[in-house]
């Protein structure tokens, strides 16, 4: 039998091993009316890939590689590009949750403005290797907004807060 400090310990231990475990986990995406998805580090330095220059505070820059928010979005089978799914997606939302519980939110019409010109990225690597541990194994980058760029994603979620008149067939009486 442990005496009473060392079993505090081994829970400290067990506690902490559960946390690193839980660190490696990658983001999941769900889109209602889709199976939810894992995103891989893989799956956003893949074809397609861009690189997400950003400066740091001392003058310096930091290059990640990964894909706009919006794509990873659309590759889950969300129309954005017809009328139809325009309408439909309009009165949604993307949030986005860290492992520490700390959430941030983009309506689709930001994403939507700047698809030409992204803002909002996954990324899953720097120029010099994969993220630290403590960042990864996915980041969310957003430029120009570092209270939004996110650490160790947990999951990202889209969120339908209405219905715009014609965006769904009406229900049969």
């Amino acid at each position: 039998m442990l005496k009473p400090g060392r079993r505090l310990a081994a829970a400290l231990l067990l506690s902490a091993s559960a946390a690193l475990l839980r660190a490696a986990e990658p983001p999941v995406l769900h889109v209602p009316g889709a199976a939810d998805r894992t995103i891989t580090a893989a799956s956003l330095v893949g074809h397609g890939r861009m690189d997400v220059r950003v400066e740091t505070g001392d003058g310096d820059a930091v290059v990640y590689h990964g894909l706009p928010l919006l794509e990873v979005i659309e590759s889950a089978g969300l129309d954005t590009r017809t009328m139809a799914g325009q309408r439909k997606t309009a009165p949604a939302i993307v949030v986005a949750t860290s492992r520490d519980g700390y959430m941030v939110a983009f309506s689709m019409g930001e994403l939507l403005m700047h698809r030409s010109d992204p803002r909002v990225f996954l990324v899953s690597e720097t120029a010099s290797g994969p993220l630290p541990e403590n960042e990864g194994p996915v980041r969310l980058m957003v430029l120009g907004d570092r209270a939004r760029s996110s650490y160790g994603l947990r999951g990202v979620e889209l969120r339908y807060i209405g219905q715009n008149p014609g965006a769904a067939p009406k229900p049969k009486r």
